[in-house]
């Protein structure tokens, strides 16, 4: 009986030392560890240190190529069309007094020859009437009155007068007939290239009948519509100085799928404003555009009817900062940061807004450094650490690092 209880007061004691155990392991596992002080990361933004430049701006404008004459052909007498040139096509060449079309001139070599008669019949009258006066003068002095002054009629003075006009219509009519026999033959104006043809051998064209439209092909022009600000950044010549030079412009298009530039000056700007777009036109010329002319530095015609983009070499400024344009919320505030680090908005001064850069004149003070990097809620003289703080951005890359590795909790 007695060894009984001894076995059961045994095991109450265990029980009751492990139940202790359990109670104090359970109890060192709950106890909290020390906290360490919490560290706020300050942001980190992408900059770049702004450096003045010189600048020379650039105008761009487009506008569709146009020839700088175009002609319609009208026939000035009527007749059958009897030889065409075989360069009178549609983008057909042709030298300037190049023969294109010959009208029938049989009817009008006929009023040649007859202008000629009248004018032989015409002067053999007036030959005939200077004859006959000079006789009457002689006549009249040998009557013994030449005291005294001899009456027109009786010199025969009138009739003299007559003939002499018969002579002078007999030339212009002959005149006329050799110039309607010229115009039998079609020339080309000027050195250019058909733009269309309507008429062809065996047509019958009368007076005022249309025979094609040409154009010049010396040099082409192109009207640029230019804004206010626009005219702000050319430096305008004068064009009533004959000494004016012209600006530069590069033009370029599209050609057989690769694209092309030419070059060529602003030679002009129009004298009117477009009064629903409120826009300025400059007339931009390039010589030789089909490239015809000996030498030409054209590699592709420009054609006439191209759409183009024009640059045109604007003024030049001096102590600029160009900043892209991502930069900017809008076009007068630039977020900065100073040279302490610090967050800070500064009102800026636009020279020029471009769609990639933008040029600021004036605003940003020393040590500042233009913010690129988008910022939700900028707050004013906000701590940051920048790409161009070099030991900020290292203890950054250790900081992650060590972020990443496992770290032992050693237990209490």
């Amino acid at each position: 009986m007695s060894h009984r209880i001894g076995a059961s007061i045994v095991l109450l004691l265990t029980i009751i030392v492990l139940l202790g155990l359990l109670v104090g392991i359970t109890v060192g596992f709950n106890k909290p560890l020390p906290k360490k002080p919490l560290k706020t990361a300050e942001p980190y933004i992408e900059v770049i240190k702004p450096e003045t430049e010189r600048h020379r701006f650039l105008v761009t404008g487009h506008g569709v190529i146009m020839p700088r004459t175009e002609t319609t052909l009208v026939s000035e007498v009527s007749g059958r069309v009897e030889r065409v040139s075989d360069k009178f096509y549609v983008g057909g060449y042709f030298a300037a007094g190049e023969v294109l079309l010959n009208i029938d001139p049989t009817d009008y070599q006929v009023s040649v020859e007859q202008a000629k008669a009248r004018l032989m019949s015409a002067k053999a009258q007036y030959a005939q009437e200077k004859a006959r006066a000079e006789q009457a003068q002689k006549e009249w002095d040998l009557s013994g009155r030449s005291r005294s002054k001899a009456p027109s009629l009786a010199l025969r003075e009138p009739f003299l007068l007559e003939a002499e006009a018969n002579v002078q219509s007999a030339q212009a009519d002959l005149k006329k007939a050799e110039q309607k026999l010229q115009r039998t033959v079609i020339r080309a104006p000027y050195a250019g290239m058909i733009k269309e043809k309507r008429a062809d051998i065996g047509q019958f064209v009368s007076v005022g009948t249309t025979l094609g439209v040409t154009f010049a092909t010396d040099y082409a022009e192109v009207r640029i519509p230019l804004t206010d600000q626009d005219l702000a950044f050319i430096d305008e010549p004068n064009w009533q100085s004959p000494e004016v030079q012209p600006l530069p412009v590069t033009v370029s298009a599209e050609y057989a799928g690769q694209n092309h530039n030419w070059q060529g000056e602003l030679v002009r700007m129009e004298g009117t404003v477009d009064s629903r777009s409120r826009v300025h036109y400059a007339v931009v010329r390039v010589d030789d555009p089909y490239g015809l002319q000996e030498g030409s530095a054209h590699n592709q015609p420009l054609k006439v009817g191209t759409f183009v983009t024009a640059v045109i070499q604007g003024i030049e400024m001096d102590n600029l900062v160009k900043v892209p344009r991502e930069a900017f919320r809008d076009l007068s505030k630039v977020l900065v940061s100073d040279q302490d680090n610090k967050l800070y908005t500064r009102d800026v001064e636009i020279a020029r807004a471009e769609d990639n850069f933008v040029y600021i004149r004036s605003g940003l003070q020393p040590g500042d450094n233009v913010v690129l990097t988008a910022i939700e809620s900028p707050i004013q003289g906000m701590a940051v650490r920048t790409n161009l703080d070099q030991p900020a951005a290292s203890s950054a890359n250790e900081e992650s690092v060590a972020q990443s590795k496992p770290v032992a909790v050693e237990q209490q």
